[in-house]
């Protein structure tokens, strides 16, 4: 039996919910639960009741969460998600539990008790150490790498270097043939201007990452138009797709996937999924019931692949 811990998320979010819906659905497989969270938070959603006894609660005990506005950002909340990240880490290292499943937290909200805190791919990378890392957002009919992350679209030009591009790429492919047994990855790289293509309208960001992909030994493709990438057709050649910026790869992904995408970590030395949305504060301040199919993906999907020198 397979062990996985999942920290709760925002408890004025939805992560408390979709934690107990996603083991609800998925309570004959054989998995081990952990849950990081609340009791007091957990024990007020129905499915508790029904639940408890499937899972293992890390009950964190968060001082004054009683008094949590649910569907608002707040200091409390962000200090609560904070704490069930660190304690799910703690967790993971006692235990030796290689499969961390991280529900939606609210970034401004952690932000109120840590001002460096960008997001969980950061928080974790810095954490375990680790310098090459990517989110690969994954789902059955597509996969994207952001080369950028949570930066201004404006610094992302000048973010493009080629020895950075050459590691994304090298970690990427790694991935592809460990994670998913892709035995000849077929990736390609979208141009960062429109239309630019390989020996067409090619800027100093397109010159950079053509550079980068020269120093790979195997075969890369691109850089190429990314509005040409993102056809159905064209998705078809390729494992994934990585993309200079943030929004390139995700407004492709969340149209295709959105209900089912899952965001896994790559470069870290566990196995570390979550779901493709946020926090939907607006579902749960109205008390209406958020989807939970892409925290059943994700996971699912650490289940399916193995950490590092499993």
């Amino acid at each position: 039996m397979k062990k996985v811990i999942i920290t709760s998320g925002d408890p004025a979010g939805c992560g408390p919910y979709i934690t107990l819906e996603a083991i609800n659905l998925l309570r004959r497989q054989k998995i081990d639960f952990f849950v990081v969270g609340d009791r007091t938070i957990l024990e007020k959603l129905p499915l508790y009741e029904k639940m408890n006894k499937r899972f293992n609660l890390v009950d964190v005990d968060t001082k004054g969460i009683t008094k949590l506005t649910k569907g608002k950002i707040s200091k409390l909340g962000g200090r609560a998600s904070l704490n069930y990240i660190d304690r799910g880490l703690l967790l993971a290292r006692e235990a030796n539990i290689k499969r961390i499943i991280t529900a939606p937290v609210s970034k401004e909200a952690v932000k109120l008790i840590n001002l460096k805190f960008v997001g969980h791919t950061e928080y974790l990378a810095q954490y375990f150490g680790v310098k090459n890392y990517a989110m690969m957002m994954a789902s059955s009919v597509l996969r994207a790498v952001p080369f950028s992350r949570h930066i201004p679209l404006r610094e992302v030009s000048a973010a493009i270097k080629k020895k950075d591009i050459l590691d994304t790429v090298s970690l990427v492919y790694t991935s592809l043939k460990d994670k998913f047994n892709i035995k000849n990855p077929r990736i390609v790289v979208a141009s960062f201007n429109p239309h630019a293509g390989i020996n067409t309208f090619l800027d100093k960001e397109e010159k950079e990452i053509d550079a980068g992909l020269r120093l790979f030994k195997e075969k890369i493709y691109g850089p190429l138009p990314a509005d040409t990438i993102f056809t159905l057709h064209n998705l078809k050649n390729f494992d994934c797709v990585i993309c200079p910026y943030h929004d390139q790869a995700m407004i492709p992904f969340k149209l295709l996937a959105f209900k089912k995408g899952v965001n896994l970590t790559l470069g870290l030395p566990i196995i570390r999924t979550s779901p493709d949305h946020g926090v939907a504060y607006d579902l749960v301040a109205k008390g209406k019931r958020p989807f939970a199919t892409s925290m059943v993906e994700a996971i699912k999907l650490a289940i399916k692949i193995n950490p590092v020198g499993a």
